[in-house]
């Protein structure tokens, strides 16, 4: 090869070798530069789940919030330095809600979005038992729910009660499901710590209902429900002043000017049988005076009879002659500030079996007897059967009350994805 090729090939090696250093050395600055800016990508969006994380225990806490829900100062010490987000809470329509976090770290953002399905007002007889307060009143061997049992205090086992649905408390369970007398047989789970639900005693909405469409009294009344014929919901329901007095007014179910609320100022006693819809309500107390019956069972029958017991105070199964030889409640019970329970449950005779095929729901649990072990010592032992027509929300006794839930569901999540460079 002559002198000039050598040179020439020489020349030609130098240039590829340099380019190659050259092509290596870009490669390297470049992978730091891609480690760098994936850290500060990770950094970035995990400053976004924190923050949603953050925001989320908020939102569990009061789901009313709306508009900024966090918005920390940037942080200045940790793997976070430098970093900052912010969360809101929007309504997007559709009945949806909106968790958004965005969170700055040096140059690069990232977002963090978490749908909620916006709650709705879901009226209490979807509970099958609902207590605010239990006291010391205890769940034995024997008690028995058919439905979703809640209560904002904590529940109290001694023995295998059986709960055919889920059971949820505010609190916890004394003692531990599965220790000491706690033997309690959970068909559908339960779970501690929810956020608690409100009973609401604002009764404005039903006083509206009775004035406008309903009835209202504004004296102690005595109300009998009358099935009427063997039709469906032609019921009948007779107003007196007194128990035995002469009837001061009667409504018809079936007339479709009434919209199906009857309200008392002062105490109002109920019996008889129903055939219809109906919600009796008193900004006093309830006294159930004998057997309130469904025309149709629900248990046995397709029915579309449905009875709201509702008292500002108290709902109180009557110590008479009647109900000391057992009672039977149909209805969807409701005592806002009080308690569902028997008269004189301490000192009545032994009254035999209180059927209720409904649901309860009352501030403070109340008692319908007392027990030495098994043995019955006063008042009532308890039959309660859930009505299955309410797991559906949409069904319930006219103006029934309800609550919007104070936990919210997720619907939806979704995090950003930012492309690696090459």
């Amino acid at each position: 090869m002559g002198g000039k090729a050598a040179v020439i090939l020489v020349i030609g090696f130098g240039i590829v070798l340099g380019r190659i250093a050259f092509n290596m050395n870009d490669l390297e600055t470049k992978a730091v530069d891609n480690v760098s800016y994936y850290l500060e990508n990770t950094i970035a969006h995990n400053l976004a789940l924190a923050g949603t994380n953050a925001a989320l225990s908020m939102v569990y806490q009061d789901s009313t919030i709306r508009g900024t829900v966090t918005n920390p100062p940037q942080f200045t010490s940790g793997p976070f330095t430098g970093g900052q987000y912010t969360s809101t809470m929007t309504d997007v329509g559709g009945g949806l809600l909106r968790l958004r976090t965005v969170s700055s770290f040096k140059s690069l953002n990232d977002t963090v979005d978490v749908t909620f399905t916006a709650p709705g007002v879901l009226p209490f007889s979807i509970y099958a038992w609902f207590t605010n307060v239990e006291g010391d009143i205890w769940w034995i061997t024997k008690d028995t729910v058919w439905g979703r049992v809640h209560s904002n205090d904590t529940i109290n086992v001694n023995g295998s009660p059986v709960y055919w649905k889920k059971v949820t408390t505010a609190k916890k369970f004394n003692p531990k499901p599965g220790y000491g007398t706690n033997h309690a047989i959970f068909k559908d789970g339960y779970e501690t710590g929810v956020h608690p639900i409100t009973i609401p005693t604002d009764f404005t909405y039903l006083i509206n209902a009775s004035t406008s469409g309903g009835r209202r009294y504004t004296s102690e009344i005595w109300i009998t429900l009358s099935a009427g014929t063997a039709a469906n919901n032609d019921g009948q329901v007779y107003v007196r002043n007194t128990e035995t007095g002469p009837i001061v007014d009667s409504v018809s179910l079936s007339d479709p000017l009434f919209n199906g609320a009857i309200l008392g100022n002062q105490r109002v006693h109920v019996k008889g049988t129903l055939d219809g819809k109906l919600s009796i309500a008193s900004l006093q107390d309830i006294y159930v005076e004998d057997n309130i019956l469904y025309e149709k069972n629900p248990l046995y029958y397709p029915s579309d009879d449905m009875l709201g017991l509702i008292g500002q105070t108290n709902v109180v199964v009557t110590d008479n002659w009647n109900n000391n030889h057992d009672c039977e409640i149909d209805a969807a019970v409701f005592a806002a500030s009080g308690s569902f329970g028997a008269e004189h449950y301490s000192t009545r005779p032994v009254s035999g079996q209180l059927r209720l095929i409904g649901s309860i729901t009352q501030n403070i649990r109340g008692a319908v007897g007392t027990f030495s072990g098994s043995t019955i010592l006063h008042g009532f032992s308890k039959r309660y059967r859930y009505d299955t027509r309410y797991d559906n929300p949409s069904v319930r006794p006219p103006f029934f009350p309800g609550t919007a839930p104070g936990t919210l569901q997720i619907a939806g999540w979704w995090e950003s994805f930012r492309l690696p460079r090459f």
